[in-house]
């Protein structure tokens, strides 16, 4: 039987991308999950939330699969409004860590874009916290970390 390992984060799948976003309370993972999703949806995109504020990860047969602890599935928290309802996937494949950061680095060296979660190597995306930057700001830098994916060298 395989192990989840439960962690702190905001699970969303954008068409056929799964995303982690992760970073200290008050960062703005949710926020920046609810405008992706409304954002994908709004292009007639499939867009899904897979869990807010808890995830689990297990290993899957290509990579890691994030899935929603069962009380929490569909509940991702607006502040401001509270706890409200999001059509929601689990399990999903991870193929993106974004990671909210307490920093705007002009021009982030290759290493950046790389990190390993229970020994899978994973592309990353340094997105600077809610406080540093706006939000559409937010959403161009994870636009183009999605983007980058289809590319072989990663990188523009």
């Amino acid at each position: 039987m395989t192990q989840n390992h439960n962690l702190h984060g905001t699970a969303i799948q954008l068409g056929t991308t799964g995303l982690l976003l992760r970073g200290p309370s008050g960062a703005g993972k949710s926020l920046l999950a609810l405008a992706l999703l409304d954002r994908w949806a709004a292009r007639g995109l499939s867009a899904a939330l897979v869990a807010d504020d808890r995830v689990d990860l297990a290993p899957g047969p290509s990579g890691l699969l994030m899935s929603v602890p069962a009380p929490i599935a569909g509940l991702i928290e607006l502040r401001g409004r509270g706890i409200i309802n999001r059509p929601h996937v689990s399990p999903a494949p991870l193929h993106l860590l974004i990671d909210l950061v307490p920093e705007l680095v002009r021009m982030p060296e290759s290493p950046a874009f790389s990190t390993e979660i229970l020994g899978v190597s994973l592309p990353r995306a340094p997105v600077p916290e809610a406080r540093l930057v706006g939000l559409e700001h937010q959403m161009l830098l994870v636009s183009e970390a999605i983007a980058a994916l289809d590319r072989p060298e990663g990188r523009p």
